[in-house]
């Protein structure tokens, strides 16, 4: 039973000898493999390196099919690809890309040639063992049935159990590794809430810094964009109510691009302090200055009673101001 009819042609004779559908899918795909393997050595950014091997994985599918391997081509998808190069692309989303994170160039020039020849001598001995190697030649189909998943299956967890109890473990400690790397150390010590009310009034009492809560971003301004600082009365930018992470990275607003009118207004000096201002007093009880105004603000409708024609209400209606402020009327009593 062949899974892809397309690769039907590529497949070994049971002589052995490889057809030229077989010559040119090992070919094309071979040529995607090495290129995706290069990729992998010199990729810069840890998600580039997972996708060209991903690329090299799919790659080893397709020959396994081809080669009358389907149960091979499926796992290596199924097990390699889907599950092996999710998790590692986990690891990589939670660790993070850093693909602007400064590389280190620490060590002399010296340690650098010495792991260069080390490369090279490592490549030319592996080259001088793949050419004295006795490749056997290929005994086509015949032996096919030594590799039927009950087969595959007692090699795997029969001879090689140990191997693959430590690729289990293997992959653990790539979790836990992540989630160790992802842990951030505090920049400052935890603040309970007593602590932060307590460095509030220790502001206030040596600097002179507001104690109150402060505002958010976009209070008063053009825009309610997190950069955008919060205007005061005077009509000044207030830094503090961009977050701290913002102001550090320089991405807050200035004046002129949170309140554009302001801004102008500042320029020109038409904005005056009114921190020194005198502000008048409401007249509400128990408090002095003037009577608070009289506000007719009529909720419903009047009904036909009270508008009705000829009936007299200047004795049960009382005058507006004692509507509008009784303790008016109360004081003139007195």
């Amino acid at each position: 039973m062949r899974i892809l009819p397309v690769l039907a042609p590529a497949t070994l004779t049971d002589a052995g000898t490889a057809s030229t559908g077989e010559t040119i899918l090992f070919g094309v795909v071979a040529l995607i493999t090495v290129v995706c393997g290069l990729g992998l050595l010199t990729a810069k950014r840890a998600v580039s390196a997972a996708a060209n091997m991903i690329g090299i994985m799919i790659g080893l599918a397709v020959l396994y099919v081809a080669g009358e391997a389907p149960f091979l081509g499926m796992t290596q998808i199924v097990v390699y690809t889907g599950a092996v190069m999710t998790l590692v692309l986990f690891v990589i989303m939670m660790v993070g890309i850093g693909g602007d994170e400064p590389v280190s160039t620490a060590g002399s020039s010296a340690g650098r040639w010495v792991i260069a020849l080390l490369g090279v001598g490592l490549v030319a001995v592996l080259a001088a063992v793949v050419w004295r190697s006795a490749i056997p030649s290929a005994s086509g189909l015949q032996g096919g049935d030594a590799a039927v998943p009950s087969a595959l299956a007692g090699v795997l967890f029969g001879d090689h159990v140990v191997t693959m109890e430590l690729t289990g473990v293997l992959l653990v400690i790539a979790a836990v590794g992540a989630l160790t790397l992802t842990h951030r150390q505090r920049i400052r010590p935890r603040m309970t809430q007593r602590d932060q009310v307590d460095a509030r009034m220790r502001a206030y009492a040596e600097e002179g810094a507001h104690p109150g809560q402060k505002p958010m971003p976009g209070v008063y301004a053009a825009t309610n964009a997190a950069t955008a600082p919060a205007l005061s009365a005077d009509g000044d930018a207030l830094a503090e109510s961009v977050p701290r992470v913002l102001r550090v990275r320089d991405q807050g607003l200035d004046l002129s691009e949170a309140s554009p009118e302001a801004g102008a207004a500042q320029r020109a000096g038409t904005i005056a302090s009114r921190e020194d201002a005198t502000v008048g007093r409401s007249g509400m009880p128990a408090m002095p200055g003037a009577p608070a105004p009289d506000v007719v603000q009529p909720v419903t409708a009047p009904s036909p009673q009270e508008d009705a024609p000829g009936e007299d209400r200047s004795e049960t209606d009382p005058a507006p101001a004692e509507r509008g402020n009784g303790h008016s009327s109360k004081e003139e009593q007195k």
